[in-house]
Parts: structure tokens; sequence; C-alpha cells
């Protein structure tokens, strides 16, 4: 009885354990990202790798690419932005085009033909102004600040989500608390309930002619 109860005892640290290992790995993975979005906030002169960082953080993926080389790298997989014709990504100024480029491809914003079809960077900036996301008159090569950057990025994002709510099919019954209209019809007019047949009363026995009333 005695080593039963401790190999429970064992069972039940070593699931604790395992529970603890996983929320402190889930708020490391989130320290890491509030880290980022920190430093980048503060950067007057955003890099290459502050756009990485930030994709990734959009994505969910940060935790999986430990080194910004990886990153970059995994924006020119997916093909967000070619990074492999970027060099030295942790000096190299981010520029407007580039950012424009990125935040479009990443959440899939409509585009213009021309952007579609050339792919450049001075028709991404259009595109993005056209949806908000810069403000008129911006230069493919502006540098712009890790503020810059984040605002931008957020920007796209809030344009995915109301982008997503508009390809959305919305329910009218849903407004009238129903999934639909024979829920509606159901709940609105229901069955009539169906009262258990009666036994038929059994008829009085007659008495026979002739009976004296009494």
């Amino acid at each position: 009885m005695k080593k039963i109860t401790f190999r429970l005892l064992l069972c039940f640290l070593a699931l604790g354990s395992l529970i603890y290992a996983q929320t402190l790995t889930e708020n490391l993975i989130l320290d890491e990202e509030l880290s980022a979005i920190r430093a980048i906030t503060v950067t007057k002169k955003a890099t290459f790798s502050d756009l990485c960082k930030i994709v990734l953080i959009h994505k969910g993926e940060l935790e999986k690419y430990p080194t910004d080389e990886e990153r970059c790298a995994r924006l020119a997989e997916l093909g967000i932005y070619d990074t492999k014709s970027v060099d030295y990504i942790h000096l190299a100024p981010l520029k407007k085009g580039a950012v424009a480029k990125a935040a479009i491809n990443l959440h899939g914003l409509e585009k213009t033909l021309l952007f579609q079809l050339l792919k450049w960077e001075w028709y991404a900036i259009q595109n993005a102004e056209a949806l908000g996301l810069m403000e008129k008159g911006s230069n493919t090569w502006d540098e712009l600040s890790g503020e810059e950057l984040i605002i931008i990025m957020d920007l796209a994002l809030a344009k995915a989500i109301e982008k997503d709510g508009w390809m959305k099919e919305k329910n009218p019954y849903k407004e009238f608390g129903f999934d639909s209209y024979q829920d509606m019809d159901k709940k609105t007019h229901p069955e009539p309930q169906i009262q258990p047949e009666q036994p038929a009363a059994e008829p009085k026995p007659q008495e026979p002619a002739g009976t004296p009333v009494k």
C-alpha cells in the first residue's frame, strides 16, 4: 500500500512539474515578444532585422527562430519579402517600400493590379497609401523609426481583421438569437402537445324493462 501511495505521489509531482514548465515556457515566449517590441519602439532608425521580428511576432513564430538571420530567411521562405537581397540585416536601414510590401504580403491585403504584376516597392507604397497604412506622398527610400514600423504593421493587421469580417457570411437570424429559420420557426411556433387519449366511459347497464322503480 505504501509503495502504491509513493508511486502516485511521484506521478502527481511529475505532472505538476510538466504543467509548470509549460507555463514557464509560454511566459518566456511572451516576454521575448514584449522585449522585442519595446526595443523596436525606442529605435530611432529601424533595420531589416526589426522588420523580421515584427512579422514573426504577427505570425506567432518568433520563438521558433532564435536568430535574426533565421527570422529573415523565414520571410523569404514565405514570400513576404526577399531578404536574401539585403546585406547586413542588422545594419541596413529599413525603407518604407520594404515595409509596405511586407505588410501587404503578410496580411494578404488587397493589391493593385500593377503591384500584383510587377511587385515593385514603388507600387507597394501606392497600394499602402490607398489602404491607409501610410500617409500620402511617402517615398520608397524613406527611412523610418521603430515606432513607425510598429504602427504600420498594426494598421495592416487591423485592416486584415476588418477584411475578414467583410468576407464572412452574416447570419441574419443571429441578431434575434436563432441559428437558422428552422430554429426560429421551431422556437416561436412550438408544435402543439398531443394530449393522451382518455379512456371512453363505460356505458351504464340498462335495467330490464318492467323492473319496478325504487
